[in-house]
């Protein structure tokens, strides 16, 4: 219980600053992937639980972020859909089932393939920008 309380206070302090400053959207996909490999990795529901906190403050951030006006809305789907099963995978750990909770990384690990996949720009970006 003390974890979870220490994780919600760093979460919320955490939110705080990066809400006041743009967001570099490649370093919080990268904090966001360590956070996913700690979750997949976890051996107890007390691990997963502080990796999925920190995986949410990222994923915060990066809805907060500013994508190109073609693939926003698409992006912001993703994170939307990302949150969904995030939060459910927290219901879970809070049900210390820790075996239902990694069933929904799985999901998540779906959900970043479809929409990484999204994140390539097309021939003529790269030409014209």
């Amino acid at each position: 219980m003390k974890v979870v309380i220490s994780v919600v206070i760093t979460a919320v302090l955490l939110c705080g600053f990066a809400f006041a400053n743009d967001v570099d959207m490649e370093k919080t996909m990268k904090q966001m992937a360590l956070n996913f490999k700690q979750a997949k990795e976890a051996q107890s529901v007390e691990q997963m639980t502080l990796a999925l906190a920190s995986f949410e403050i990222q994923l915060l951030q990066a809805q907060q972020g500013k994508f190109q006006a073609d693939k926003a809305e698409l992006y912001q789907q993703g994170l939307k859909e990302l949150a969904v099963e995030v939060d459910q995978a927290q219901l879970l750990l809070e049900q210390q089932n820790l075996e239902g909770a990694k069933q929904h990384l799985l999901k998540m690990d779906e959900l970043r393939k479809k929409y990484h996949k999204h994140r390539k720009p097309s021939f003529w970006q790269l030409i014209f920008g």
